[in-house]
């Protein structure tokens, strides 16, 4: 068996140099301003911030809320020039646009909601080398600007390595920058920094009371911090890409009818509109304000699947999709009461187009799959969460494989993420659920 090449630190000159190419970019139509407080209790604000953090020397580990593309920015310059390694998903390491330079800056790949011992083990080799680890547990960006729970744990690793925990929690960054938005807007985020953890209280705990600890210590919602802040976040067509994650009329009850146009979105069945304004609230056409913001709406979304699942004993759901994979190795995977082999593809590969059907007890995907008609079968139990990219794709990880399902109609995403997360649930409502390992 061959040797196993430990990870290093990020290489110093590709570090630096994109760091500050990245930073000048991401901060140009932001004003970000950064919070420390010191072990001590003092508050330290803006270029003191960075001074205070270097008195601190590595090995530690640092956990983030992940609300928006730009947060590793921002998580970057607090702590220049220390060298950070990030952990990301492995879709990111192998596929993205950006692949050589991620690679370049040693980043860490995980399966998304997958145990990976890989992910360990490299972790391991950077804290042992005296580095810098970086976590963002909510495993995906977030999509509706609030935190939900923390499906990726960080416990078990901070438990055995018993080192130093820095929380950044980052507000504001969803408003000016998320997954959904077509435009970046302009206006201001904080970036408040603390250490939440030492190694005398990591010996005290448990891995699930470090996960709760830290749960509360990054956990944001946007819509709330711009009510106590006031802060305003401007730009033309702010509403333009909304219909990528609400499709439920809250006025109608119709499904994928809402179209959005300059700064608002509206129902093309019953005319309700509500404007997208400045403050990231929302401001309704007529007397009845259905929702407060775009956060609440998605939840309302999800409540909605959630008791159409279950009144109906039947429900199931045909979704028209365009199948396609991502498999560094070849390997053999579940596929409902049989295995199925997997073979290496060269970044994500098209399959083929076929028919997701989803219903309480299986998700098949029945279509083309490399020249062949294939049935794919998952286990909806197995399926805690179901990350999406807004009018794109969602995503079923298996083991070590990626399957990314671009809906042919964008709009589709939305409603599957919601669909499965909610079927999961139900399904296993009187399971305490455990989260995942990293």
């Amino acid at each position: 068996m061959a040797k196993r090449t430990k990870t290093k630190r990020p290489n110093r000159f590709i570090y630096y140099f994109f760091g500050f190419i990245v930073s000048v970019l991401s901060f140009s139509k932001r004003k970000v301003r950064y919070t420390f407080t010191c072990p001590d209790g003092k508050v330290v604000y803006g270029k003191q911030v960075r001074e205070e953090l270097l008195k601190f020397k590595p090995p530690y580990i640092i956990v983030g809320n992940h609300h928006s593309l730009y947060d590793y920015v921002f998580m970057i310059r607090a702590f220049y020039p220390r060298r950070i390694n990030f952990v990301v998903a492995r879709k990111l390491y192998l596929a993205s646009p950006y692949h050589f330079l991620i690679k370049l800056a040693r980043a860490v790949p995980k399966n998304l909601f997958q145990p990976d011992i890989q992910t360990i083990r490299q972790s391991f080799d950077i804290l042992g080398n005296e580095g810098i680890l970086a976590l963002y547990p909510e495993g995906q960006i977030v999509i509706n600007g609030i935190s939900k729970d923390m499906p990726e744990s960080s416990g078990k690793l901070i438990k055995k390595m018993k080192l130093p925990v820095f929380a950044v929690k980052t507000q504001g960054g969803y408003l000016c920058d998320s997954t959904w938005r077509k435009k970046l807007k302009h206006g201001i985020i904080d970036v408040d920094i603390k250490i939440t953890l030492t190694p005398e209280q990591i010996k005290e705990m448990t891995a699930d009371q470090i996960d709760e600890h830290i749960a509360k210590a990054i956990y944001v919602d946007n819509f709330a911090y711009q009510e106590k802040t006031g802060n305003l976040y401007t730009g033309h067509n702010r509403s333009a890409g909304l219909e990528n994650i609400l499709y439920h009329c809250p006025n109608c009850k119709s499904e994928f009818t809402l179209k959005t146009a300059k700064n608002s979105i509206f129902c093309t069945s019953c005319g309700c509109s509500a404007e997208y304004t400045e403050t990231a609230h929302l401001s309704w056409a007529g007397e009845k304000q259905h929702y407060a913001h775009i956060g609440e709406w998605y939840n309302g979304q999800r409540t909605v699947e959630n008791q159409t699942i279950k009144e109906d004993g039947d429900f199931d759901l045909f979704i028209p999709v365009e199948l396609r994979q991502l498999s560094e190795n070849d390997t053999v995977i579940p596929n409902g009461s049989s295995e199925m082999k997997v073979r290496k593809t060269k970044k994500i590969e098209k399959c083929g187009v076929g028919i997701l059907h989803i219903c309480r007890d299986a998700y098949v995907y029945s279509g083309e799959y490399f020249g062949e008609q294939k049935e794919i079968e998952f286990d909806p139990n197995k399926l805690r969460y179901i990350p999406y990219t807004p009018g794109n794709n969602f995503q079923i990880y298996v083991q070590d494989v990626m399957f990314a399902f671009h809906t042919i109609d964008p709009r589709h995403c939305a409603k599957a993420a919601l669909v499965m997360e909610n079927i999961y649930e139900i399904n296993n409502s009187n399971i305490q659920q455990e989260p995942i390992e990293a």
